[in-house]
């Protein structure tokens, strides 16, 4: 089944890549009123800026309803088109390493690594052993985001040694409605064991 969008949810999916969306339609003369205004703020990163409506960017550029309206389906459109030549670039890579050891936490911004740790690999990081009690991790999750220009490389780490049983039964116990999604980020393990039967 064909998924159908609102102008408004085309609106927000443009917002969170609005530099590549500037660079290829700003200067093309049938879109620029709608890219400059969706330039002159930042309506995606700054929390205190709510996003524009669709009658304020109608009074501000002059577009009427309909125009509006065509003209951010045709340049969604566009960049999901292959005979377009439109290339994504994500070209700046952030990444961020969550810690985490009996709900003891930290975070912390680092530059990308050479080779990526996979889920299950074990790390040891001497200087978080004072922030969290422990200095070996194991890689719980990853997740990649891309938004505006950048690829951003969220990391998972959990204190202890991995144990390729427990990552599998517990994952087991998820999708088995054995324990509630909730648990798995409220309770320690032991907890989730106990309520197992383990």
């Amino acid at each position: 089944m064909k998924y159908s969008s609102t102008p408004k949810e085309i609106l927000y999916s443009i917002l969170s890549i609005l530099p590549q969306v500037s660079k290829e339609f700003g200067n093309k003369e049938k879109y620029k009123s709608l890219i400059s205004f969706l330039s002159a703020k930042d309506y995606y990163n700054d929390y205190d800026i709510p996003y524009p409506t669709m009658k304020e960017i109608e009074a501000v550029t002059g577009l009427k309803s309909y125009q509006l309206r065509k003209q951010l389906t045709e340049i969604y459109d566009k960049i999901f088109a292959f005979d377009e030549d439109f290339e994504f670039e994500f070209n700046k890579t952030t990444m961020l390493i969550h810690v985490e050891y009996h709900k003891n936490f930290g975070a912390f911004n680092c530059k990308p690594l050479k080779y990526l740790p996979r889920i299950g690999e074990n790390i040891s990081l001497r200087f978080l052993k004072a922030k969290i009690g422990i200095d070996f991790f194991y890689v719980q999750d990853i997740r990649h985001s891309f938004e505006e220009n950048r690829h951003t490389i969220d990391l998972f780490l959990k204190g202890g040694l991995f144990n390729s049983y427990w990552y599998y039964r517990k994952h087991k116990a998820e999708e088995l409605n054995e324990i509630h999604f909730q648990d798995m980020h409220k309770l320690y393990d032991f907890q989730i064991k106990e309520k197992l039967g383990l």
